[in-house]
């Protein structure tokens, strides 16, 4: 109803104020990473250069939660539970090069420092006060110990989460609206990913306007890309491997999620 009907609905007062708010997230976010990183004189929040070890643990970790995820998957579609086959089938193309996908994206050579970060970063955590954001909850992912909560990570790992919640939230609407009745000649899914897009995009302006720490979030567009879509494929394969524990009749998000960035990916690759 938000989004309007037709190929060229005009934008409502609802889809302005949330542009508003898009802005204005993307530039609490920027304040928050820049405040938590300016504390050299405490061990626990002091931001460290980013080294070899790190991405090649980061790298480790990915592969290893999609190695978890592909066996779940392969379990679960045995079992015939809630898993879209051909979408699975389809993610199963992209497992053997998804470690060298990875070490493209995130070289030994990224630079940049490390920092404490939220850990957990998603839209439920944005609290609205006003013409206003508040961001609220630190306690990071609550799948993770405690130590892997206070491991410092890129500003990236963030970013990645809100823009993976962004892309839940437009998925999530997208099922209420066919219970409701159909897609006519799909106009609503394209309404709603051209939304998706520009949410994610007036996110990205405000948080790049206010980030004024190169160190955080590299001033290299290239870089800054590559940096954030290792990060998008780590959340993503967390999301994948959550929602087969626990919700398993919402993995169809994830999945479309993980088939649209490696497909995106591997299309942009030399």
């Amino acid at each position: 109803r938000v989004l309007g009907s037709g190929d060229k609905a005009e934008q409502s007062e609802e889809q302005t104020a949330y542009v508003r708010y898009m802005v204005q997230a993307g530039r609490r976010v920027a304040e928050m990473q820049m405040a938590l990183a300016s504390r050299d004189d405490l061990e626990a929040f002091r931001p460290e250069p980013i080294t070899a070890d790190d991405v090649e643990a980061w790298i480790g970790d990915v592969t290893a939660r999609a190695a978890r995820v592909f066996a779940g998957l392969e379990r679960a579609a045995r079992a015939a539970k809630d898993v879209d086959t051909a979408m699975v089938e389809a993610l199963y193309g992209h497992r053997d090069g998804l470690a060298r996908r990875l070490a493209e994206l995130l070289d030994g050579s990224i630079g940049g420092l490390k920092a404490r970060h939220h850990g957990d970063l998603h839209l439920g955590q944005l609290l609205i006060v006003k013409d206003d954001i508040f961001i609220i909850d630190f306690e990071g992912e609550p799948r993770r110990s405690l130590a892997e909560r206070r491991h410092k990570a890129p500003a990236a790992r963030d970013i990645a989460g809100l823009i993976r919640s962004i892309d839940y939230s437009t998925s999530a609407a997208m099922q209420r609206a066919l219970q409701a009745g159909p897609d006519e000649h799909g106009h609503l899914a394209a309404r709603l990913e051209a939304w998706k897009a520009d949410a994610i995009a007036k996110f990205l302006a405000g948080y790049r306007e206010t980030m004024k720490d190169d160190r955080l979030w590299p001033a290299d567009t290239g870089a800054a890309a590559r940096m954030l879509d290792f990060f998008l494929i780590e959340k993503v394969f967390y999301e994948l491997e959550y929602e087969l524990a626990y919700r398993p009749e919402w993995l169809r998000v994830p999945l479309d999620g993980a088939l649209r960035l490696l497909g995106r990916i591997d299309e942009a690759a030399p």
